[in-house]
């Protein structure tokens, strides 16, 4: 604000109709990280809710795909704007939530993809293009993996019935750019071209990535020590 030097962001009300049995993941949704508050719900005979929430307008992000997978399609969803109020501070789960990072150039393989999805959700296919920096999936740990998804097969003459069996691999999952903005984490870039979307990371060097981490981590530790004290 140009008068208070204070920062401000826009917010809006939005009023969601949803099956009842539902109603609970919408206000998790809605209330959790992307910094919703609940001011009314209301049930009526038929086994509907209408919930009503003012949220900050970048708390809305991805919300609509994510909301309408959760509740199979049952619930609505209007906003519109309410007015400027204070920075909520960060929103959204993308910090919070590991990646799987390619440390290789190439064509993703299948070989390589099959052993990578017990670790967690891939976000290509094989015969995708990847790059150092490049977010192939989703961690199903903690804190970003790097990985080699275009290791390929190794080759010999001996044929075993385990190395002849057929890979299988579940279809990738795909974001649109809205989803990606909700889901994507601080220090993470969206590439797009005409040919596709991508998610990367803002710096593609993992050992820059690693110190600016180390980095990160200390300044939170002296934080917290100092804070400690008080």
């Amino acid at each position: 604000c140009p008068t208070t030097g204070q920062k401000l962001e826009p917010y809006e009300e939005v009023v969601v109709d949803v099956d009842t049995e539902y109603s609970g993941t919408v206000v998790n949704a809605l209330t959790g990280s992307r910094k919703g508050v609940l001011v009314e719900m209301v049930d009526d005979a038929q086994g509907k809710a209408r919930l009503k929430f003012e949220i900050p307008s970048r708390g809305l992000l991805g919300f609509g795909p994510e909301i309408a997978t959760a509740t199979r399609g049952t619930a609505v969803m209007h906003h519109m704007y309410l007015e400027d109020r204070e920075y909520a501070g960060p929103i959204g789960q993308g910090s919070d939530r590991g990646k799987l990072v390619c440390n290789e150039m190439g064509k993703a393989t299948l070989f390589a993809l099959e052993s990578l999805q017990a670790r967690g959700t891939l976000f290509v296919a094989p015969g995708e293009m990847v790059y150092p920096g490049m977010v192939i999936g989703e961690n199903a740990k903690s804190g970003d993996l790097e990985v080699n998804p275009v290791r390929a097969k190794a080759t010999n003459n001996m044929r075993t019935q385990a190395k002849d069996e057929k890979l299988y691999l579940t279809p990738p999952k795909k974001f649109s750019i809205e989803e990606l903005i909700g889901y994507m984490s601080e220090d993470e870039v969206i590439e797009v071209t005409p040919q596709s979307v991508r998610l990367r990371k803002s710096e593609l060097d993992s050992g820059v990535r690693e110190r600016a981490a180390r980095s990160r981590k200390k300044q939170m530790d002296a934080s917290k020590a100092k804070g400690g004290k008080k």
